[in-house]
């Protein structure tokens, strides 16, 4: 019996996943050479992969290089191909739920699906300096969610903050605890 599920993605997203009707394991590397996208890129969409549990993965050398390896789950997928995040989160042993490389936790998930909203956060930081995180959530309420735009922003504040926390670790954003304002990493 084959298990049909329906996932709204972004085309590389779909690229990425079409490629494990070929084969069942793929590393980051040979993804990055068939799509032409950078490993790094390869690996931030893979997540969404991994936390929706289509695929796991694991550390993975290839040539001497260190990369990912991501396998297809199936209903008799073997378990001697460990998650990288139970690995991870084993080792990390601080039960904050912060993976490591290759494992995405549920804020990273959440920051994969507000990832399209990036460049309308740039674009506001970019014109208004700086700004609270409830004007950039009404203001992505009124640009981003209106007919016009490909994307309808859905989310709620608490949604936004946490991407906006992924930004900052990412030396995207910086955020002001003193005046609760982000603003771009000049």
């Amino acid at each position: 019996m084959v298990l049909t599920r329906e996932f709204y993605c972004t085309p590389l997203h779909a690229t990425l996943i079409t490629h494990f009707e070929d084969a069942d394991v793929w590393t980051a590397v040979e993804l990055s050479n068939e799509t032409g996208v950078s490993e790094d890129v390869i690996k931030e969409r893979m997540g969404y992969w991994v936390t929706q549990r289509i695929v796991t993965s694991r550390p993975s050398v290839v040539d001497h290089i260190n990369t990912t390896a991501y396998q297809l789950l199936s209903a008799g997928t073997d378990s001697s191909f460990p998650s990288a995040t139970s690995q991870d989160d084993e080792e990390d042993g601080d039960g904050g739920g912060m993976c490591g490389r290759g494992a995405v936790s549920v804020g990273d998930q959440d920051a994969e699906a507000m990832s399209v909203y990036e460049s309308y956060i740039n674009g506001m930081l970019a014109n208004l300096g700086q700004l609270p995180l409830e004007r950039i959530h009404n203001m992505l309420k009124m640009f981003a969610g209106t007919s016009g735009s490909e994307h309808k922003y859905d989310k709620s504040p608490q949604q936004l903050s946490a991407f906006l926390k992924t930004l900052c670790e990412r030396d995207k954003l910086e955020f002001s605890v003193a005046d609760g304002m982000y603003r771009l990493v000049k």
